[in-house]
């Protein structure tokens, strides 16, 4: 992601443009090419820098070219894609308040005539000082670099354009999406990465002709996506979830966005489709997923005896154009049951009421819903929970993330 000083765009009237630089240019490639070398691991761990000093080796690239926004993105994201060893697990300041107490102490007495043998004496009073060396290890700067992950100069200039898209998003208050796409496991994965997110969304299905519908071989619809402008509570937490989301969109091959962006106290159109020509850069989906996500299919697989969890999930339905698409699907291991479960976390409060209206309506619908406790503590929310029938025999509470036990208690009462 990068930060709001180093965003690329213009401004004419009410429209907002993202400024993209061209990612098969000479020029660009190799200034890409300097820093991924720069950043890049060497054979020998040993002789890794430190963060402060590969910074300062960065300050040619960055003060030497001519647009300092462009070069100063590449180096965050750049700096991004590397990782710096933590320090050893000791209080620091402490350790220096020790050493620097007890060097203070033998400076009193007298001038030492041997500085080596002062030291030497000095460290034989701190063990955990080591050498000496090592004081400082736990500031930034002095962190050794570890890892750093293997990127193409051209797939890092398309970072770079797909990362002016994401930083505008992060102001956004509204954003909608018009999607046209053939293969339906690129659209259960592009909603997996919405659910993923936990993103307020609510989806239409657009109108198609005969011959479409008859064929079934395309998905016209339409999403709408709450912005982090337009909440109250938790909105950088959201804003991020909302950018991360984007590149997902990328891989599409027909898509409209549309989004109102206020930033600097001035609210823009940002509008783009897949002509823009950005690269998403999500390809091991399970790279992306929530820790607490993949923490639940294991912990789901280890005590759950009667279930396992379906990897694609359907689409559902109800004539209203509106489409539901679960978090998590599970079959029985006799294969004959299958249920569904939909997560409605602190933002979704109007998709829950819709959804506890929807399944009174369609009791039969094997739909399971789980609704974050932060949300359930809304007097409005509260009373319709309370009032469903539907929620009282199908749903629970969670904090986070739903708990195995509780999921596999209700799987087996419902089935």
């Amino acid at each position: 992601m990068l930060s709001k000083n180093l965003l690329k765009f213009r401004r004419t009237g009410e429209t907002i443009k993202p400024v993209f630089i061209d990612v098969e240019d000479a020029e660009n490639l190799e200034l890409a090419q300097q820093f991924l070398e720069l950043y890049r691991l060497p054979e020998n761990p040993k002789k890794a820098l430190t963060r402060g000093e590969l910074e300062e080796l960065a300050l040619p690239l960055l003060k030497g070219h001519r647009d300092l926004k462009f070069s100063g993105g590449l180096h965050k994201l750049t700096l991004d894609r590397c990782d710096f060893a933590a320090p050893r697990d000791l209080d620091y300041p402490e350790l220096r308040q020790k050493l620097f107490t007890a060097g203070a102490m033998a400076l009193r007495n007298e001038l030492p005539e041997d500085v080596a043998f002062y030291r030497a004496e000095l460290l034989k009073q701190c063990p955990d000082a080591g050498d000496g060396t090592g004081i400082y290890q736990d500031l930034p700067q002095n962190e050794k670099l570890c890892r750093s992950h293997r990127l193409f100069p051209k797939e890092l200039l398309q970072r770079l354009n797909c990362g002016q898209v994401q930083s505008l998003l992060l102001y956004s208050s509204e954003l909608n999406l018009r999607i046209e796409e053939r293969n339906p496991a690129t659209v259960r994965r592009l909603f997996k990465y919405l659910k993923f997110f936990r993103l307020l969304a609510e989806t239409i299905q657009l109108p198609m002709t005969k011959k479409e519908r008859r064929d079934g071989t395309l998905f016209r619809f339409e999403m709408q996506i709450s912005g982090p402008a337009s909440l109250f509570e938790n909105t950088r937490k959201y804003a991020l979830q909302l950018a991360s989301f984007f590149p997902a969109v990328c891989d599409l091959t027909k898509w409209t966005l549309n989004a109102e962006i206020e930033l600097d106290g001035r609210k823009s159109r940002l509008r783009l489709n897949q002509d823009a020509g950005l690269v998403g850069h999500y390809r091991n989906f399970s790279a992306y997923v929530p820790e607490e996500i993949t923490m639940f299919h294991r912990l789901f697989r280890e005590k759950s005896a009667e279930w396992q969890i379906v990897g694609e999930s359907p689409f559902f339905n109800f004539g209203n154009q509106e489409l539901i698409f679960p978090d998590l699907s599970f079959r029985s291991n006799d294969a004959e049951r299958e249920i569904h479960l939909e997560l409605f976390h602190r933002w979704h409060s109007t998709q829950l009421l819709r959804r506890l209206e929807t399944m009174k309506a369609n009791p039969e619908t094997p739909l399971l819903v789980g609704v974050d406790r932060s949300l359930s503590r809304r007097p409005d929310i509260k009373a319709a929970l309370d009032g469903s029938e539907f929620f009282q025999n199908k749903g629970f509470l969670f904090r986070d993330f739903p708990g195995v036990e509780r999921v596999t208690k209700l799987l087996n009462s419902v089935s």
